[in-house]
Protein backbone atom coordinates (compact mmCIF):
# COMPACT_ATOMS: atom_id res chain seq x y z
CA UNK A 1 0.00 0.00 0.00
CA UNK A 2 2.82 2.24 0.89
CA UNK A 3 4.40 1.47 -2.76
CA UNK A 4 1.10 2.05 -4.63
CA UNK A 5 0.61 5.16 -2.75
CA UNK A 6 3.55 7.12 -3.83
CA UNK A 7 3.58 5.46 -7.41
CA UNK A 8 -0.41 6.89 -7.75
CA UNK A 9 1.18 10.49 -6.84
CA UNK A 10 4.30 10.04 -8.80
CA UNK A 11 2.25 9.04 -11.58
CA UNK A 12 -0.64 11.50 -11.37
CA UNK A 13 2.05 13.81 -11.31
CA UNK A 14 3.98 12.78 -14.47
CA UNK A 15 0.45 12.87 -16.39
CA UNK A 16 -0.52 16.26 -15.32
CA UNK A 17 3.42 17.17 -16.98
CA UNK A 18 2.42 15.41 -19.88
CA UNK A 19 -1.15 16.70 -20.30
CA UNK A 20 0.18 20.23 -20.08
CA UNK A 21 3.02 19.61 -22.03
CA UNK A 22 1.01 18.36 -25.14
CA UNK A 23 -1.49 21.36 -24.65
CA UNK A 24 1.18 23.91 -24.75
CA UNK A 25 2.60 22.37 -28.06
CA UNK A 26 -1.15 22.12 -29.37
CA UNK A 27 -2.83 25.76 -28.40
CA UNK A 28 0.92 27.71 -27.98
CA UNK A 29 0.47 28.16 -24.29
CA UNK A 30 0.58 27.13 -20.89
CA UNK A 31 -2.89 25.72 -19.76
CA UNK A 32 -3.81 23.54 -16.69
CA UNK A 33 -5.08 20.72 -18.17
CA UNK A 34 -6.03 18.58 -14.52
CA UNK A 35 -9.31 17.49 -13.95
CA UNK A 36 -8.34 19.12 -10.71
CA UNK A 37 -6.92 22.43 -9.62
CA UNK A 38 -3.70 20.86 -8.29
CA UNK A 39 -0.88 19.63 -10.47
CA UNK A 40 -2.54 15.89 -10.64
CA UNK A 41 -4.45 13.40 -13.32
CA UNK A 42 -5.96 10.54 -11.40
CA UNK A 43 -6.77 8.91 -13.70
CA UNK A 44 -2.59 8.34 -14.47
CA UNK A 45 -2.04 6.95 -11.60
CA UNK A 46 -4.72 4.88 -11.15
CA UNK A 47 -4.06 3.72 -14.73
CA UNK A 48 -0.84 2.57 -13.68
CA UNK A 49 -1.29 1.04 -10.86
CA UNK A 50 -4.19 -0.81 -12.08
CA UNK A 51 -1.55 -1.94 -14.97
CA UNK A 52 1.08 -2.83 -12.80
CA UNK A 53 -1.21 -4.74 -10.58
CA UNK A 54 -2.50 -7.20 -13.28
CA UNK A 55 -0.27 -7.35 -15.82
CA UNK A 56 3.08 -8.06 -13.43
CA UNK A 57 2.00 -11.79 -13.76
CA UNK A 58 2.73 -11.37 -17.30
CA UNK A 59 5.75 -9.31 -17.35
CA UNK A 60 7.71 -11.69 -19.02
CA UNK A 61 5.45 -11.85 -22.14
CA UNK A 62 6.00 -8.47 -24.39
CA UNK A 63 3.02 -9.36 -26.60
CA UNK A 64 0.67 -9.89 -23.59
CA UNK A 65 1.81 -7.00 -21.57
CA UNK A 66 1.30 -4.48 -24.50
CA UNK A 67 -2.00 -5.98 -25.75
CA UNK A 68 -2.70 -6.05 -21.74
CA UNK A 69 -2.04 -2.52 -20.83
CA UNK A 70 -3.58 -1.08 -24.93
CA UNK A 71 -7.36 -2.41 -23.30
CA UNK A 72 -6.76 -2.05 -19.58
CA UNK A 73 -5.54 1.72 -20.15
CA UNK A 74 -8.27 2.65 -22.71
CA UNK A 75 -11.13 0.98 -20.52
CA UNK A 76 -10.10 2.61 -17.72
CA UNK A 77 -10.04 5.81 -19.62
CA UNK A 78 -13.07 5.34 -21.39
CA UNK A 79 -14.89 4.49 -17.92
CA UNK A 80 -13.73 8.01 -16.44
CA UNK A 81 -15.23 9.80 -19.73
CA UNK A 82 -18.12 7.98 -19.43
CA UNK A 83 -18.52 8.58 -15.70
CA UNK A 84 -17.44 12.52 -15.79
CA UNK A 85 -19.92 12.86 -18.27
CA UNK A 86 -22.77 11.32 -16.75
CA UNK A 87 -22.24 12.66 -13.46
CA UNK A 88 -21.47 16.46 -14.67
CA UNK A 89 -23.05 16.51 -17.71
CA UNK A 90 -19.74 17.83 -19.59
CA UNK A 91 -17.89 15.49 -21.93
CA UNK A 92 -14.34 16.84 -20.49
CA UNK A 93 -12.32 15.48 -23.87
CA UNK A 94 -13.29 14.36 -26.76
CA UNK A 95 -11.48 12.18 -29.93
CA UNK A 96 -14.36 12.21 -32.06
CA UNK A 97 -12.37 13.61 -34.81
CA UNK A 98 -9.63 11.19 -34.74
CA UNK A 99 -9.82 7.89 -36.14
CA UNK A 100 -11.29 4.26 -34.86
CA UNK A 101 -12.57 6.30 -32.19
CA UNK A 102 -15.63 4.91 -29.51
CA UNK A 103 -17.76 7.63 -28.35
CA UNK A 104 -15.28 10.24 -28.57
CA UNK A 105 -14.27 9.00 -25.23
CA UNK A 106 -10.78 7.05 -26.53
CA UNK A 107 -8.90 6.80 -29.63
CA UNK A 108 -6.84 3.76 -31.45
CA UNK A 109 -3.90 6.40 -31.41
CA UNK A 110 -4.24 6.92 -27.65
CA UNK A 111 -4.56 2.84 -26.98
CA UNK A 112 -1.53 2.49 -28.25
CA UNK A 113 0.53 5.13 -26.75
CA UNK A 114 -1.82 3.05 -23.74
CA UNK A 115 -0.02 -0.40 -24.64
CA UNK A 116 3.48 0.65 -24.90
CA UNK A 117 4.00 2.80 -21.96
CA UNK A 118 2.55 -0.02 -19.48
CA UNK A 119 5.03 -2.14 -20.79
CA UNK A 120 7.61 0.08 -19.70
CA UNK A 121 5.73 0.53 -16.72
CA UNK A 122 5.45 -3.07 -15.82
CA UNK A 123 8.81 -3.91 -17.25
CA UNK A 124 11.11 -0.69 -16.25
CA UNK A 125 9.32 2.08 -14.41
CA UNK A 126 7.06 0.31 -11.78
CA UNK A 127 10.31 -1.27 -10.24
CA UNK A 128 12.52 2.03 -9.96
CA UNK A 129 9.59 3.60 -8.55
CA UNK A 130 9.31 1.66 -5.97
CA UNK A 131 12.93 1.55 -4.79
CA UNK A 132 12.82 5.28 -4.75
CA UNK A 133 9.80 5.08 -2.22
CA UNK A 134 11.59 3.02 -0.29
CA UNK A 135 14.37 4.70 0.34
CA UNK A 136 12.09 8.17 2.06
CA UNK A 137 11.84 6.90 5.37
CA UNK A 138 8.36 5.29 6.08
CA UNK A 139 7.50 7.60 9.27
CA UNK A 140 8.14 10.86 7.66
CA UNK A 141 6.77 8.81 3.79
CA UNK A 142 3.43 7.95 6.32
CA UNK A 143 2.97 11.71 7.05
CA UNK A 144 3.73 13.07 3.73
CA UNK A 145 1.38 10.54 2.20
CA UNK A 146 -1.62 11.71 4.89
CA UNK A 147 -0.80 15.13 3.70
CA UNK A 148 -1.23 15.14 0.02
CA UNK A 149 -4.22 13.02 0.72
CA UNK A 150 -5.90 15.37 2.51
CA UNK A 151 -5.13 18.22 -0.13
CA UNK A 152 -5.98 15.17 -2.97
CA UNK A 153 -9.60 15.11 -0.97
CA UNK A 154 -10.05 19.03 -0.50
CA UNK A 155 -9.04 19.78 -4.50
CA UNK A 156 -11.85 16.87 -5.15
CA UNK A 157 -14.61 18.52 -3.21
CA UNK A 158 -13.49 22.03 -4.54
CA UNK A 159 -13.58 20.89 -8.00
CA UNK A 160 -16.86 19.06 -7.89
CA UNK A 161 -18.39 22.41 -6.11
CA UNK A 162 -17.44 24.20 -9.01
CA UNK A 163 -18.22 21.94 -11.89
CA UNK A 164 -21.90 22.22 -10.03
CA UNK A 165 -21.75 25.96 -10.26
CA UNK A 166 -20.58 26.01 -13.66
CA UNK A 167 -23.57 23.58 -14.81
CA UNK A 168 -25.69 26.47 -13.78
CA UNK A 169 -24.23 29.08 -15.54
CA UNK A 170 -24.36 27.40 -19.04
CA UNK A 171 -27.82 26.22 -18.13
CA UNK A 172 -28.75 29.23 -17.94
CA UNK A 173 -27.14 30.23 -20.73
CA UNK A 174 -28.76 27.64 -22.85
CA UNK A 175 -32.14 28.77 -21.91
CA UNK A 176 -31.46 32.25 -22.50
CA UNK A 177 -30.89 30.43 -25.78
CA UNK A 178 -33.84 28.23 -26.06
CA UNK A 179 -36.51 31.82 -25.16
CA UNK A 180 -34.49 33.39 -28.25
CA UNK A 181 -35.65 30.52 -30.14
CA UNK A 182 -39.12 30.15 -29.13
CA UNK A 183 -39.83 34.01 -29.84
CA UNK A 184 -38.02 33.15 -32.99
CA UNK A 185 -40.71 30.54 -33.51
CA UNK A 186 -43.35 33.10 -32.37
CA UNK A 187 -42.73 35.68 -34.96
CA UNK A 188 -42.13 32.73 -37.31
CA UNK A 189 -45.60 31.71 -36.88
CA UNK A 190 -47.15 34.89 -37.72
CA UNK A 191 -48.59 35.71 -34.00
CA UNK A 192 -47.83 39.08 -34.53
CA UNK A 193 -49.31 41.11 -37.22
CA UNK A 194 -48.29 44.60 -36.61
CA UNK A 195 -44.34 45.11 -39.14
CA UNK A 196 -44.16 47.75 -35.63
CA UNK A 197 -44.97 45.10 -32.78
CA UNK A 198 -42.72 42.29 -34.63
CA UNK A 199 -39.80 44.60 -35.17
CA UNK A 200 -40.29 46.20 -31.27
CA UNK A 201 -40.81 42.24 -29.68
CA UNK A 202 -37.55 41.61 -31.76
CA UNK A 203 -35.26 44.39 -30.39
CA UNK A 204 -36.55 43.41 -26.80
CA UNK A 205 -35.73 39.86 -27.53
CA UNK A 206 -32.35 40.93 -28.75
CA UNK A 207 -31.48 42.99 -26.19
CA UNK A 208 -32.53 40.41 -23.53
CA UNK A 209 -30.46 37.36 -25.02
CA UNK A 210 -27.53 39.77 -25.61
CA UNK A 211 -27.50 41.42 -21.73
CA UNK A 212 -28.48 37.91 -19.99
CA UNK A 213 -25.33 35.84 -22.04
CA UNK A 214 -22.98 39.29 -21.00
CA UNK A 215 -23.81 39.01 -17.44
CA UNK A 216 -22.97 35.25 -17.42
CA UNK A 217 -19.97 34.96 -19.35
CA UNK A 218 -18.66 37.99 -17.15
CA UNK A 219 -19.33 35.58 -14.29
CA UNK A 220 -17.60 32.81 -15.75
CA UNK A 221 -14.33 34.80 -16.35
CA UNK A 222 -14.37 36.40 -12.36
CA UNK A 223 -14.55 32.98 -11.05
CA UNK A 224 -10.99 31.62 -11.12
CA UNK A 225 -12.31 28.19 -10.84
CA UNK A 226 -14.63 27.99 -13.79
CA UNK A 227 -12.25 30.24 -15.73
CA UNK A 228 -9.40 27.46 -15.48
CA UNK A 229 -11.77 24.30 -16.27
CA UNK A 230 -13.06 26.36 -19.39
CA UNK A 231 -9.58 27.13 -20.36
CA UNK A 232 -8.90 23.71 -19.94
CA UNK A 233 -11.92 22.08 -21.39
CA UNK A 234 -13.02 24.25 -24.13
CA UNK A 235 -16.02 22.39 -24.81
CA UNK A 236 -17.68 22.52 -21.39
CA UNK A 237 -19.19 25.96 -23.43
CA UNK A 238 -21.22 23.76 -25.39
CA UNK A 239 -23.40 21.44 -22.64
CA UNK A 240 -25.05 19.41 -25.41
CA UNK A 241 -22.28 19.23 -27.95
CA UNK A 242 -24.85 19.18 -30.67
CA UNK A 243 -22.46 19.12 -33.69
CA UNK A 244 -20.40 16.85 -32.23
CA UNK A 245 -22.57 14.49 -31.14
CA UNK A 246 -24.56 14.34 -35.00
CA UNK A 247 -21.10 14.26 -36.61
CA UNK A 248 -20.59 11.21 -34.13
CA UNK A 249 -23.58 9.87 -35.47
CA UNK A 250 -23.24 10.03 -38.78
CA UNK A 251 -19.90 8.47 -37.90
CA UNK A 252 -21.40 5.48 -36.89
CA UNK A 253 -23.93 4.81 -39.06
CA UNK A 254 -21.57 5.10 -41.92
CA UNK A 255 -18.97 2.78 -40.51
CA UNK A 256 -22.20 0.52 -39.81
CA UNK A 257 -23.02 0.27 -43.15
CA UNK A 258 -19.36 -0.27 -44.29
CA UNK A 259 -19.45 -3.23 -42.19
CA UNK A 260 -22.29 -4.39 -42.75
CA UNK A 261 -21.60 -4.30 -46.52
CA UNK A 262 -18.48 -5.92 -45.74
CA UNK A 263 -19.40 -8.64 -43.97
CA UNK A 264 -22.25 -9.21 -46.76
CA UNK A 265 -19.71 -9.77 -49.12
CA UNK A 266 -17.71 -11.47 -47.12
CA UNK A 267 -20.58 -13.94 -46.79
CA UNK A 268 -21.49 -14.30 -50.27
CA UNK A 269 -17.33 -14.84 -51.02
CA UNK A 270 -17.62 -17.83 -48.74
CA UNK A 271 -20.84 -19.43 -50.02
CA UNK A 272 -19.13 -19.12 -53.77
CA UNK A 273 -16.29 -20.68 -52.29
CA UNK A 274 -17.87 -23.40 -49.92
CA UNK A 275 -21.23 -24.23 -51.99
CA UNK A 276 -19.79 -23.07 -55.61
CA UNK A 277 -20.97 -25.72 -58.58
CA UNK A 278 -19.53 -26.22 -62.03
CA UNK A 279 -21.98 -25.00 -64.80
CA UNK A 280 -22.68 -28.12 -66.93
CA UNK A 281 -20.35 -29.47 -69.17
CA UNK A 282 -17.55 -26.98 -67.74
CA UNK A 283 -13.85 -28.33 -66.94
CA UNK A 284 -12.79 -29.20 -63.97
CA UNK A 285 -9.99 -26.79 -62.56
CA UNK A 286 -6.79 -27.96 -61.14
CA UNK A 287 -7.47 -28.84 -56.86
CA UNK A 288 -11.40 -28.10 -57.30
CA UNK A 289 -13.63 -28.67 -54.42
CA UNK A 290 -11.65 -30.23 -50.94
CA UNK A 291 -9.51 -32.71 -52.49
CA UNK A 292 -5.64 -33.80 -52.13
CA UNK A 293 -4.25 -31.52 -53.87
CA UNK A 294 -6.21 -28.59 -52.07
CA UNK A 295 -4.93 -29.56 -48.70
CA UNK A 296 -1.48 -29.80 -50.03
CA UNK A 297 -0.78 -26.73 -50.84
CA UNK A 298 -3.35 -25.17 -47.79
CA UNK A 299 -0.52 -27.34 -45.72
CA UNK A 300 2.58 -25.57 -47.71
CA UNK A 301 0.87 -22.19 -47.54
CA UNK A 302 0.35 -23.08 -43.39
CA UNK A 303 4.32 -23.88 -43.70
CA UNK A 304 5.63 -20.71 -44.66
CA UNK A 305 2.72 -18.41 -43.12
CA UNK A 306 4.03 -20.00 -39.68
CA UNK A 307 7.81 -19.55 -40.47
CA UNK A 308 6.74 -15.74 -40.97
CA UNK A 309 5.11 -15.56 -37.74
CA UNK A 310 7.57 -17.43 -36.03
CA UNK A 311 10.59 -15.18 -37.45
CA UNK A 312 8.66 -11.86 -36.18
CA UNK A 313 7.25 -12.91 -32.42
CA UNK A 314 11.28 -13.79 -31.93
CA UNK A 315 12.36 -10.48 -33.29
CA UNK A 316 9.33 -8.76 -31.30
CA UNK A 317 9.77 -10.52 -27.89
CA UNK A 318 13.09 -10.86 -25.77
CA UNK A 319 15.60 -10.85 -26.03
CA UNK A 320 14.25 -9.27 -29.73
CA UNK A 321 16.97 -11.78 -31.84
CA UNK A 322 16.38 -13.27 -35.21
CA UNK A 323 16.58 -16.86 -34.75
CA UNK A 324 15.88 -19.55 -37.40
CA UNK A 325 12.57 -21.17 -36.48
CA UNK A 326 11.96 -24.30 -38.85
CA UNK A 327 10.67 -27.98 -38.30
CA UNK A 328 12.36 -29.60 -40.84
CA UNK A 329 16.16 -29.48 -41.94
CA UNK A 330 15.62 -28.19 -45.90
CA UNK A 331 13.44 -24.74 -46.21
CA UNK A 332 11.26 -22.61 -44.41
CA UNK A 333 9.02 -24.46 -43.28
CA UNK A 334 6.80 -25.04 -39.17
CA UNK A 335 4.87 -28.53 -39.57
CA UNK A 336 2.75 -27.75 -36.78
CA UNK A 337 1.22 -24.51 -39.15
CA UNK A 338 0.79 -26.56 -42.02
CA UNK A 339 -1.05 -29.39 -40.57
CA UNK A 340 -2.95 -26.96 -38.38
CA UNK A 341 -4.20 -25.30 -41.64
CA UNK A 342 -5.05 -28.45 -42.90
CA UNK A 343 -7.02 -29.56 -39.36
CA UNK A 344 -8.87 -26.96 -39.15
CA UNK A 345 -9.55 -26.55 -43.02
CA UNK A 346 -11.31 -30.47 -42.32
CA UNK A 347 -12.80 -29.92 -39.16
CA UNK A 348 -13.89 -26.62 -39.73
CA UNK A 349 -15.45 -26.73 -43.91
CA UNK A 350 -18.92 -27.25 -43.25
CA UNK A 351 -19.41 -24.23 -40.53
CA UNK A 352 -18.85 -21.69 -42.79
CA UNK A 353 -22.11 -20.21 -42.38
CA UNK A 354 -22.42 -20.51 -38.74
CA UNK A 355 -22.13 -17.46 -36.44
CA UNK A 356 -18.54 -16.04 -35.90
CA UNK A 357 -18.48 -16.93 -32.09
CA UNK A 358 -18.97 -20.50 -32.32
CA UNK A 359 -16.40 -20.91 -35.25
CA UNK A 360 -14.52 -19.13 -32.62
CA UNK A 361 -14.49 -21.61 -29.70
CA UNK A 362 -14.35 -24.67 -32.45
CA UNK A 363 -10.95 -23.25 -33.59
CA UNK A 364 -9.40 -22.54 -30.10
CA UNK A 365 -10.58 -26.29 -29.24
CA UNK A 366 -9.24 -27.54 -32.14
CA UNK A 367 -6.13 -25.40 -32.25
CA UNK A 368 -5.69 -26.39 -28.47
CA UNK A 369 -6.25 -30.05 -28.67
CA UNK A 370 -3.79 -29.96 -31.70
CA UNK A 371 -0.88 -28.42 -30.47
CA UNK A 372 -1.42 -30.38 -27.51
CA UNK A 373 -1.27 -33.64 -29.79
CA UNK A 374 1.69 -32.24 -31.69
CA UNK A 375 4.08 -31.50 -28.63
CA UNK A 376 3.15 -35.08 -27.38
CA UNK A 377 3.80 -37.19 -30.37
CA UNK A 378 6.80 -35.18 -30.54
CA UNK A 379 8.26 -36.12 -26.93
CA UNK A 380 6.97 -39.77 -27.46
CA UNK A 381 8.99 -40.16 -30.42
CA UNK A 382 11.96 -38.27 -30.34
CA UNK A 383 12.19 -37.62 -26.29
CA UNK A 384 12.16 -33.48 -27.49
CA UNK A 385 10.05 -30.77 -27.11
CA UNK A 386 10.21 -27.64 -28.96
CA UNK A 387 7.91 -25.36 -26.53
CA UNK A 388 6.79 -25.83 -22.91
CA UNK A 389 3.86 -23.27 -21.28
CA UNK A 390 4.43 -24.30 -17.56
CA UNK A 391 4.83 -21.02 -16.40
CA UNK A 392 1.86 -19.75 -17.99
CA UNK A 393 -1.44 -19.23 -16.88
CA UNK A 394 -4.16 -21.65 -17.58
CA UNK A 395 -2.01 -24.36 -19.26
CA UNK A 396 -2.16 -28.17 -20.09
CA UNK A 397 0.49 -30.23 -18.94
CA UNK A 398 3.33 -27.39 -20.11
CA UNK A 399 1.66 -28.53 -24.49
CA UNK A 400 -0.85 -25.58 -24.55
CA UNK A 401 -2.63 -22.85 -22.44
CA UNK A 402 -5.37 -20.53 -22.91
CA UNK A 403 -3.79 -17.73 -24.45
CA UNK A 404 -2.31 -19.78 -27.60
CA UNK A 405 -6.09 -21.21 -27.29
CA UNK A 406 -7.25 -17.73 -28.01
CA UNK A 407 -5.24 -17.44 -30.97
CA UNK A 408 -5.90 -20.26 -32.31
CA UNK A 409 -9.21 -19.17 -32.61
CA UNK A 410 -9.01 -16.24 -34.40
CA UNK A 411 -6.91 -17.94 -36.82
CA UNK A 412 -9.53 -20.13 -37.03
CA UNK A 413 -12.21 -17.17 -37.93
CA UNK A 414 -10.01 -15.42 -39.87
CA UNK A 415 -9.25 -18.41 -41.78
CA UNK A 416 -12.43 -19.74 -42.60
CA UNK A 417 -14.15 -16.87 -43.57
CA UNK A 418 -11.57 -14.27 -45.17
CA UNK A 419 -8.37 -16.66 -46.39
CA UNK A 420 -9.21 -19.75 -46.99
CA UNK A 421 -11.82 -18.51 -49.60
CA UNK A 422 -9.13 -15.98 -51.66
CA UNK A 423 -6.66 -18.82 -51.46
CA UNK A 424 -8.87 -21.54 -52.57
CA UNK A 425 -9.49 -19.94 -55.73
CA UNK A 426 -5.67 -18.73 -56.51
CA UNK A 427 -5.04 -22.37 -56.32
CA UNK A 428 -8.18 -23.10 -58.82
CA UNK A 429 -6.60 -20.61 -61.12
CA UNK A 430 -3.01 -22.66 -61.17
CA UNK A 431 -2.75 -24.77 -65.03
CA UNK A 432 -3.26 -28.38 -64.39
CA UNK A 433 -0.42 -29.53 -65.92
CA UNK A 434 1.88 -27.30 -63.75
CA UNK A 435 -0.51 -27.83 -60.91
CA UNK A 436 -0.21 -31.48 -60.99
CA UNK A 437 3.68 -31.16 -61.43
CA UNK A 438 4.20 -28.81 -58.49
CA UNK A 439 1.88 -31.23 -56.25
CA UNK A 440 4.29 -34.31 -57.45
CA UNK A 441 7.46 -32.82 -57.28
CA UNK A 442 7.07 -30.72 -54.10
CA UNK A 443 5.41 -33.49 -52.36
CA UNK A 444 8.30 -35.61 -52.74
CA UNK A 445 10.71 -33.28 -51.71
CA UNK A 446 8.61 -32.83 -48.36
CA UNK A 447 8.71 -36.19 -48.06
CA UNK A 448 11.87 -36.48 -48.05
CA UNK A 449 12.30 -33.39 -46.16
CA UNK A 450 10.37 -34.35 -42.83
CA UNK A 451 12.06 -37.69 -43.01
CA UNK A 452 15.51 -36.50 -43.02
CA UNK A 453 14.28 -34.17 -40.32
CA UNK A 454 12.55 -37.20 -38.47
CA UNK A 455 16.38 -39.26 -38.71
CA UNK A 456 17.93 -35.89 -37.65
CA UNK A 457 16.22 -35.90 -34.46
CA UNK A 458 16.14 -39.63 -33.53
CA UNK A 459 19.85 -39.43 -34.21
CA UNK A 460 20.53 -36.46 -31.67
CA UNK A 461 18.49 -38.18 -28.75
CA UNK A 462 20.94 -41.37 -29.67
CA UNK A 463 24.01 -38.75 -29.29
CA UNK A 464 22.80 -37.50 -26.10
CA UNK A 465 22.04 -41.46 -25.08
CA UNK A 466 25.55 -41.68 -25.94
CA UNK A 467 24.73 -44.08 -28.59
CA UNK A 468 27.77 -44.83 -31.31
CA UNK A 469 27.45 -44.25 -34.89
CA UNK A 470 27.79 -48.10 -35.92
CA UNK A 471 26.18 -48.09 -38.99
CA UNK A 472 26.19 -45.78 -42.18
CA UNK A 473 23.18 -43.55 -41.41
CA UNK A 474 24.14 -43.17 -38.23
CA UNK A 475 27.61 -41.76 -39.43
CA UNK A 476 25.58 -40.26 -42.56
CA UNK A 477 23.37 -38.22 -39.98
CA UNK A 478 26.53 -37.34 -37.93
CA UNK A 479 28.24 -36.01 -40.57
CA UNK A 480 25.65 -33.48 -42.08
CA UNK A 481 23.14 -32.96 -39.33
CA UNK A 482 25.92 -32.24 -36.44
CA UNK A 483 24.42 -30.94 -33.09
CA UNK A 484 25.81 -27.45 -34.30
CA UNK A 485 23.80 -27.26 -37.30
CA UNK A 486 20.56 -28.72 -35.31
CA UNK A 487 21.30 -25.83 -32.46
CA UNK A 488 20.52 -23.03 -35.03
CA UNK A 489 17.32 -24.39 -36.77
CA UNK A 490 15.98 -25.68 -33.73
CA UNK A 491 16.81 -23.11 -31.53
CA UNK A 492 13.93 -23.76 -28.55
CA UNK A 493 14.28 -27.64 -29.17
CA UNK A 494 15.51 -29.44 -25.72
CA UNK A 495 15.63 -33.14 -25.15
CA UNK A 496 13.73 -33.84 -22.04
CA UNK A 497 13.46 -38.21 -22.85
CA UNK A 498 10.25 -40.09 -23.57
CA UNK A 499 7.06 -39.16 -21.61
CA UNK A 500 6.07 -42.17 -19.01
CA UNK A 501 2.22 -42.53 -20.26
CA UNK A 502 1.69 -45.85 -17.90
CA UNK A 503 3.02 -45.79 -14.47
CA UNK A 504 3.52 -49.74 -13.80
CA UNK A 505 2.24 -50.66 -10.18
CA UNK A 506 4.18 -53.31 -7.92
CA UNK A 507 3.07 -56.53 -7.16
CA UNK A 508 2.27 -57.38 -3.86
CA UNK A 509 4.68 -60.30 -2.55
Amino acid sequence: MYIYLWCFFTFAFLGWCSEVVYAAIEEKRFVNRGFLNGPLCPIYGLGVLTIDFLMKPFGDNLAVLIVGSMFLGTGLEWLAGFLLEKVFHQKWWDYSDKPHNIGGYVCLSFAIVWGLAGAAVVRFIMPFAGMLANKIPRSIGWVLLTVMLSLLFADFVVTVVSIAGLNRKLKNLEYVSMKLRAGSDRLGQGLYTSAAAVQDLEKDWQKEAARLKEKYEKGLQANYLHKRLLKAFPDLHSLRHNEELEALRQNVNVFRRKSSEAIRRRSENAVAVYEGKLPQGAERPFAYGLCFQKLFWIFMIGNVAGFCLETVYALVVPPHQFQLRVSVVLGPFILVYGFGAVAITLFLYKMYNQRDVLIFIASMFIGGAFEYLCSFLQQSLFGTVSWEYSDSVLNVSGRTNLMYSFFWGVLGLIWLKDLYPVLSRAIERIPKKLGRALTIGVSIFMAVDILLSAGAVFRQSERINGVPASTGIQQFFDYYFPDEFLDIIYPSMEYVGKPEIFTRTPRLP
